[in-house]
C-alpha cells in the first residue's frame, strides 16, 4: 500500500524530451498556419452557428428594406405585413397602425373614439 501512495506522484511516465516537446511544438505550429490560410467562407461552413447567425442578419436586412420603402412595391408588402401582425384588440391597433399617436379616448373608453 506505501509503494502505491509514493508511486502516484512519479512522473517517470512523462515524456519529457527534446524531441516530444519539438515535435508538439511543430504540430502546433501547423495548426496557427492551417487556421490563417483558411479562406473567407470556409469558417461560415464549419459551424451551425455562424449559418444561424447569418441567416439572421440577411433575415433582418431584409425586413430592414421592406420596412424602410426603398423599394416601392415593399411599401405595400410593408403595410401587409403590419396588418397582419397587429394585434387584434382595439387598443393595440390604435397604437400600431396609425401614424400618428392614438386619440385618448381610444385608449381609455370601451368602444373608442
Amino acid at each position: 500500500m506505501r509503494d502505491d501512495v509514493t508511486n502516484r506522484f512519479a512522473t517517470s511516465r512523462i515524456r519529457d524530451d527534446a524531441g516530444h516537446w519539438d515535435a508538439r511544438a511543430e504540430q502546433v505550429a501547423a495548426d496557427v498556419v492551417r487556421e490563417l490560410n483558411r479562406g473567407g467562407f470556409e469558417w461560415l461552413g464549419n459551424s451551425r452557428r455562424m449559418w444561424v447567425a447569418a441567416c439572421l442578419l440577411m433575415l433582418v436586412a431584409l425586413l430592414s428594406v421592406v420596412s424602410s420603402g426603398v423599394i416601392p412595391v415593399a411599401q405595400g408588402v410593408a403595410t401587409e405585413l403590419t396588418n397582419a401582425l397587429a394585434p387584434v384588440d382595439d387598443i393595440g391597433r390604435a397604437i400600431v397602425l396609425p401614424d400618428r399617436p392614438p386619440a385618448i379616448g381610444a385608449l381609455l373608453l370601451p368602444g373608442g373614439t
